[in-house]
């Protein structure tokens, strides 16, 4: 099967010049590949506020035909050919227009639906001005080669063992494919999403079923670094992570890859690297910002990059026992996962239980915990004045004095720590601070470890 997957996000997909790169990085491949894209720039966004009334459904149409068909007429230079593209852009919209004109668009399985039509329409462009320009390929839809979801609308995830049967019987070896990312389709026909960021993860799974030796991510990035360049100065590139550091990071802030990227690759050690198309489409790949593998690596320090988070709140469920009595848990985040809100994180005591969560997630979950605190009698508190920091590295936790020189740093700068989590993960270590602090924190930890002024 197909050696390689590549993964261009929509921030190489905003402009006439990103697109031209992408049109000179897959001609620079030379074998035949799978190449996954998003939605151009923004268009999920705008989907996203029409579904839920914040935008006219027709204003967001005529905008979508002028964006998708200025690129076509830009790159497309044979009038039968164009003829023939504009004609599937008009049939692809023409179908988002009965959805978004339909009463029904805020059921979930509808506005799923509506909010895969930025790479549907994408997708349709981005493989007319490949197969134009000398890159010949052909369109695979998930709802076409079979890539099979569960029914979790909004955050799907993909049956790996049944798609990895349908993509054999429906792709060439032989040939290149565009896949539409971010959606795949229930075994009942339905379109359903994998989470905002989910191209990643429709490309890592195809990685995985297609037996890939690499899956190739472009992005206008210089690969994982050991801080934010934005807040810290004297910053390195990472050269190498391993599945467990790039996973970590991903998870704690750092927004390079979606954070459920790597586990698909893990079991067939597939390995990421990471391509900025304005450094290295010159390069033959020959070397990536970041390689992410299987292989552990340390360097001088055994920490590698300090990231954070302040996108988040603080749910804590408190009362005498609250945290050893029976059933409570259980109901609790079961009531969080029937309304699809993913705890972000989960710390008990003797007289709470701390729940982290996204800061969009924070008003309905405090209202399930209030409908639920009848049955077992706890008082609540939201927190939203927090934000986490994190310190990722191999042995993070097993090496002696590490945990020490943070937190030393940390007092020495007048930083109170409110929560410490260490030893959950092998390689990460994080605490949560005031929101104010969170830029200061990532800051002195960084000074401390890297030796930077």
């Amino acid at each position: 099967m197909h050696k390689i997957v590549i993964k261009v996000g929509g921030s190489n997909l905003k402009d006439i010049e990103s697109l031209k790169r992408v049109i000179a990085l897959m001609k620079s491949y030379g074998e035949p590949v799978i190449l996954v894209v998003s939605a151009f720039y923004g268009v999920t966004d705008k989907l996203e506020k029409t579904v839920n009334g914040m935008q006219n459904p027709m204003k967001l149409l005529r905008e979508l035909q002028q964006l998708h068909e200025e690129v076509l007429r830009r790159f497309v230079s044979d009038r039968d050919r164009l003829a023939r593209a504009e004609q599937v852009l008009a049939v692809c919209l023409e179908n988002l227009k009965a959805l978004l004109l339909s009463e029904n668009k805020k059921e979930a399985a509808v506005a799923n639906k509506i909010l895969s039509f930025g790479e549907r329409l994408s997708a349709r462009v981005i493989q007319t001005l490949l197969d134009t320009h000398g890159a010949a390929c052909s369109l695979a839809l998930p709802e076409e080669i079979g890539m099979v979801t569960n029914r979790r609308f909004f955050q799907g995830s993909i049956l790996l063992k049944k798609t990895t049967q349908n993509l054999k019987k429906s792709l060439d070896p032989g040939s290149t494919y565009v896949v539409p990312g971010f959606y795949g389709v229930s075994e009942q026909g339905e379109t359903v999403l994998l989470g905002r960021g989910g191209s990643d993860y429709s490309a890592a799974c195809l990685a995985h079923c297609l037996h890939a030796a690499y899956l190739d991510v472009w992005k206008d990035v210089e690969g994982y670094l050991s801080g934010d360049p934005k807040i810290i100065s004297g910053v390195k590139k990472i050269p190498h992570l391993s599945y467990l550091e790039a996973a970590e990071l991903s998870y704690f802030g750092a927004r390079i890859l979606h954070p459920r990227t790597i586990r698909p690759l893990v079991s067939g050690k597939i390995q990421i690297r990471l391509f900025n198309p304005e450094k290295h489409l010159n390069s033959g790949l020959r070397e990536a910002s970041t390689r992410i593998s299987g292989e552990i690596s340390t360097g001088t320090e055994i920490i590698k990059s300090v990231t954070g988070n302040e996108d988040i709140t603080l749910l804590k469920l408190k009362g005498s026992g609250v945290g050893i009595k029976k059933g409570i848990l259980a109901e609790v985040t079961g009531a969080f996962d029937e309304a699809r809100i993913n705890i972000r994180s989960v710390v008990t005591s003797q007289t709470a239980i701390n729940f982290i969560f996204s800061r969009a997630d924070a008003k309905a979950a405090g209202k399930i915990v209030d409908k639920l605190n009848p049955n077992f009698d706890f008082d609540t508190e939201i927190d939203d004045n927090i934000a986490w920091v994190a310190a990722v590295g191999q042995g993070v936790n097993q090496k002696e004095g590490i945990a020490g020189r943070i937190f030393t740093a940390l007092a020495k700068a007048g930083i109170n720590v409110q929560q410490i989590v260490l030893g959950a993960s092998e390689v990460a270590v994080y605490f949560v601070v005031r929101r104010g602090l969170a830029s200061k924190a990532a800051q002195v930890i960084h000074q401390e470890i890297f030796k930077h002024n």
